[in-house]
């Protein structure tokens, strides 16, 4: 993927950024109506438009994700979109390929009467499938509307009152146009617009401090539009995304054969299984999930006091595992929490346990990147720590910190009287238990550290979708997979 970067400085970035928050447009409001109308001349092909596909791949940044929070990277993406707005349908096809391998080959869609989406890989829902919401069509439909050029200036064109929400401002040495389109009092936009030859170059949406911009225009088919889209989020400095828009084409309609559920998958993911429950899986130790094992934790029982391991991964979720915890066992003190790694599905919900004056265990790589956590930057002093080790001890459980493509440092914990292990995306293995068709490299990174250090165990517990992974299973992926 070719991204000229120089186009997209931080110096330019940052000085659209600024120009667009402090200029006010003072010009008449007639001149607004005079650009909007010569955009409406421009632009009208647009109306005619009921059905396309469209075929881009992007980079995508995510810090709190990244294999070392210190050097975030960004994964790649490919994308196969269908959508005819005339009958609110649309189809998608989404392949990731996320840090050390890990790939999610998702399938969503909705027609007339349903909506649901599917994984093709097997990660992360096996054969299962989700129901989705019948807003969905409406929610991709604008997300796309901004990645289109000719789509995202929809709503100035379809503005009633021009003079009284439009205004309009030209810079004198770029000669470029900025519309001013006032929604509402909460949501004013921006758009920026080369004159010669007339093309969208930005769209600042003030309300929810986003700013895209658009570039390499190129004509096929008759229509003109945009291949490359950058797109800069919470005034960063760098982009979140990346964007290369591959190919676009008018088509009459989506194939009812693709708005539909393959042969070979199901049941439905229920809509009502998040409720948790705690169940003793071994003597003392117990089981926190839910009825789809979405999300699962442990905890330990030793005396007055109680170790969880695994964190939840928000707030809400930490306070549930927390408050059935302490309903089972209203006399015990919570006294820890083990992290596997700093992911932030792992540690946005540690504010609980530090609220509690509960200490953190995990590795020292971990605990900075925790510290260094935005979210939880307003009370981490208030956050107490404990180091742990490779291969260290406490209390008969046997705790490793790894080194994978996942995460720097990925740890994870070996109850050997119990015969279970406790880990956090090493095994990416739906709740059905199916075979994905590519694995990611750090699977095999943790179960050659099992086998070589001869852990006997007969179950593995996932923090995602899985908390009963038998060894039968483990020797079937890794036997069937190239990893």
């Amino acid at each position: 993927m070719k991204v000229n970067l120089t186009a997209y400085s931080l110096t330019y970035a940052f000085a659209c950024i600024t120009l667009f928050t402090i200029m006010t447009p003072k010009v008449w409001a007639t001149e607004a109506e005079d650009f909007v109308v010569k955009l409406k001349k421009h632009y009208q092909r647009i109306p005619s438009l009921k059905a396309f596909s469209l075929t881009q791949h992007y980079l995508q940044a995510s810090p709190d994700q990244a294999r070392d929070y210190q050097a975030p990277n960004r994964w790649t993406a490919y994308k196969e979109t269908e959508f005819d707005l005339d009958k609110k349908h649309y189809l998608e096809n989404v392949i990731h390929h996320f840090t050390g391998g890990l790939r999610y080959d998702e399938v969503h869609f909705q027609n007339d009467n349903e909506s649901f989406r599917y994984e093709k890989n097997g990660i992360p829902y096996g054969k299962r499938i989700i129901k989705q919401s019948m807003n969905s069509f409406e929610r991709y439909k604008n997300l796309y509307m901004s990645n289109i050029d000719f789509l995202a200036i929809k709503p100035l064109l379809e503005e009633v009152d021009v003079a009284g929400n439009i205004a309009s401002f030209q810079d004198k040495i770029s000669r470029q146009i900025t519309l001013t389109h006032t929604v509402s009092d909460k949501k004013i936009i921006d758009y920026v617009f080369n004159e010669s030859p007339l093309q969208l170059s930005s769209i600042h949406d003030k309300s929810r401090g986003r700013i895209t911009f658009y570039d390499d225009y190129q004509t096929t088919n008759g229509l003109t539009f945009a291949r490359s889209i950058i797109k800069y989020y919470d005034g960063a400095t760098t982009p979140r995304f990346i964007k290369r828009i591959d190919r676009f084409d008018i088509i009459e309609k989506i194939q009812p054969a693709k708005l539909q559920v393959p042969q070979g998958y199901g049941p439905i993911i229920p809509e009502s299984d998040r409720k948790l429950i705690s169940k003793e899986i071994a003597p003392n130790l117990y089981l926190v999930t839910d009825a789809s094992a979405w999300r699962n934790s442990l905890f330990k029982v030793k005396g007055d006091e109680i170790m969880i391991f695994g964190a939840p991964a928000s707030i809400k979720l930490a306070e549930e595992t927390i408050n059935l915890i302490l309903r089972q066992f209203p006399k015990k003190k919570i006294t820890s929490v083990y992290v596997t790694h700093p992911h932030s599905d792992h540690i946005s919900g540690l504010q609980s346990y530090a609220n509690r004056g509960i200490t953190i265990r995990t590795d020292a790589y971990s605990i900075a990147a925790i510290k260094a956590f935005p979210d939880l930057s307003d009370d981490i002093n208030h956050f107490k720590f404990q180091v742990i080790g490779h291969e260290q001890m406490i209390d008969g459980i046997n705790f490793y910190v790894l080194e994978s493509a996942h995460s720097k440092r990925h740890g994870f914990v070996h109850f050997k009287d119990s015969g279970i292990i406790y880990q956090a995306d090493f095994l990416e293995i739906a709740f059905d238990n199916t075979i994905a068709k590519v694995l990611p490299s750090y699977t095999k990174t943790f179960i050659d550290f099992v086998r070589k250090q001869e852990l006997q165990f007969s179950r593995v517990v996932g923090h995602h979708r899985n908390n009963n992974i038998s060894p039968e299973v483990i020797n079937k992926m890794y036997e069937t997979n190239t990893m």
